[in-house]
């Protein structure tokens, strides 16, 4: 009578939120196998290459470079400081746009797994991010040639991109989940997420500079991708992030983790029938 007591208590819908959330701590502990997802996945991807991932640093740096002689040679201005601007603002962009794209089908993509083997959903989120973060660091070479070749010395300023990446990283995983339950739910959801990302990147001060503008324009103001990259750049250029900076990216954090909480224990046991 007990036993049986026990299993209907199990399986009742008050353990499904603790279960989700209890899902994601125990994804993030399966370190060594999305890890292990995550390094096969870039192999694969450039399996027989000679460069590799190098191939998307390549890539990345003829996009700096040229951007970087377009507005060294039209727009007047200095190279030493524009260049350093533009390779951490696309570095760091493309870090956060590929999570989020890439998100939308985290679940999609993973339907067999999530169907068939017994693993937490959130591997498959985790292994995602951790792919990303891979081709990151490759693409950080350009930030560090940069600096080789300007002689430039970020100082003690530098250290303020440690609490940076970590808003960063936090930031990027819970847009990236949201992404994923939302898009599972809703198909056309990775459409709408890729035109609007499209959209935001012309708005956010990636390559061009508020400097440049008399006034700082409302959609700079209240662009809260604009203060999520600007507590990375800004330590990584010598600078301190301003307190608007920080208490943007601080409650977008705040709002963020607990909307998305609020998403995935909701949808945590429908995902399975969504894909």
């Amino acid at each position: 009578m007990s036993h049986t007591s026990l299993s209907v208590t199990e399986i009742t819908v008050d353990h499904v939120p603790r279960a989700a959330l209890v899902d994601l701590w125990n994804g993030f502990k399966r370190y060594d196998m999305w890890g292990r997802f995550a390094a096969h996945d870039i192999r694969q991807r450039f399996r027989r290459s000679v460069l590799g991932p190098f191939w998307l640093t390549l890539s990345m740096g003829i996009m700096v470079g040229a951007l970087g002689l377009v507005f060294g040679t039209l727009f007047q201005q200095e190279i030493r400081q524009t260049l350093p601007y533009i390779a951490t603002g696309l570095i760091f962009w493309g870090l956060l746009t590929s999570c989020i794209t890439e998100g939308t089908t985290v679940f999609i993509g993973n339907e067999s797994y999530i169907r068939n083997v017994p693993l937490p959903l959130s591997v498959h989120v985790y292994r995602m991010l951790m792919r990303n973060v891979i081709i990151w660091a490759f693409n950080m070479v350009i930030y560090l040639l940069v600096l080789v070749i300007f002689r430039i010395d970020p100082g003690w300023e530098v250290l303020l991109v440690a609490p940076g990446l970590v808003f960063f990283a936090v930031n990027m995983s819970w847009m990236a989940l949201a992404a994923g339950i939302l898009s599972t739910r809703y198909r056309d959801t990775p459409q709408l997420i890729t035109n609007l990302m499209q959209v935001v990147f012309f708005i956010t001060p990636v390559f061009w500079s508020i400097e440049a503008l008399p006034t700082r324009p409302a959609f700079v103001h209240f662009n809260p991708f604009y203060h999520l990259l600007e507590v990375v750049r800004a330590p990584l250029l010598g600078k301190l992030p301003s307190a608007e900076n920080w208490i943007s990216v601080m409650t977008l954090t705040a709002v963020g983790l607990l909307v998305t909480a609020y998403l995935y224990r909701r949808a945590y046991a429908r995902v399975a029938y969504w894909v």
